[in-house]
């Protein structure tokens, strides 16, 4: 497995572009620090020294890239992109409101070709605030060890329950795990470079724009499947997942 781990340590507060100087906390009182850290330790049950690690950086402190390599069995690389303030700074559009948001050129572009060059590998796509429960990495692997080559989403945002009015899916289980079809996905995601290569084009100019439109086609094409309740969740206000106790989640990792 290639774990692409996207980490802003100064995107300090909800809907900051990492140029912020007005510390606030993203959910339940919880600050962007410790987050950050918390999330990095709960992917780390399921890597072992066979899987790669890369921090895709964006304004992440020395300090905190040093634990981060002190705290993975994984190979470790760090790949330095662009922090979003200068890509709004320079972009041509840079009024669009997904570009505001979460513009990521040099992330999509590093997806398009590890993917390529290891079409045969899983690769999951991973935002800094995704806090997962212990085994939620290990199932991953365990989806990809079949044939299944969608896309697999391991959150379950609460939203899919009121914007996907035709409550249309069909319903799977894989070991002992309920799985749905979703219609659609922000940019936490994992899937065989294969079929990341697929979308190829998608990326680029999802990367330019930071639109997950993109997925609605991928997912009709080839599936994306969210497991129900999820095993990770965005920690931030009106994205938590639903059914799992994650207070308790967070509380039991120490760092």
């Amino acid at each position: 497995m290639i774990v692409l781990f996207r980490s802003c340590e100064a995107n300090i507060s909800p809907g900051s572009l990492g140029d912020s100087t007005n510390v606030k906390p993203r959910w339940n009182g919880k600050f962007k620090g410790e987050i950050l850290r918390k999330c990095y330790k709960s992917i780390q049950a399921g890597l072992t020294r066979n899987d790669t690690i890369i921090i895709v950086n964006d304004k992440t402190s020395e300090e905190t890239l040093e634990w981060m390599a002190d705290n993975t069995e994984a190979n470790f690389e760090v790949v330095n992109i662009q922090p979003l303030a200068e890509i709004i700074a320079t972009h041509k559009y840079p009024d669009y409101h997904p570009v505001i948001a979460n513009g990521c050129e040099d992330m999509m572009e590093l997806l398009v070709v590890i993917a390529e060059e290891h079409p045969n590998e899983i690769i999951y796509v991973c935002e800094d605030d995704y806090l997962h429960q212990p085994h939620a990495i290990s199932y991953i692997k365990s989806l990809y060890a079949t044939e299944y080559k969608g896309f697999y989403i391991p959150q379950d945002y609460p939203d899919r329950y009121s914007i996907d009015r035709s409550r249309a899916c069909e319903l799977y289980i894989h070991d002992n795990v309920h799985l749905r079809t979703i219609p659609s996905a922000t940019l936490t995601m994992a899937t065989l470079g294969s079929t990341w290569a697929r979308f190829k084009i998608d990326l680029l100019r999802a990367g330019v724009f930071a639109d997950d439109s993109w997925t609605y086609k991928a997912f009709k094409l080839v599936e994306g499947v969210s497991p129900v309740p999820g095993h990770s969740t965005h920690l931030q206000e009106n994205c938590i997942t639903p059914c799992v106790n994650w207070e308790a989640v967070y509380n039991n990792i120490t760092i």
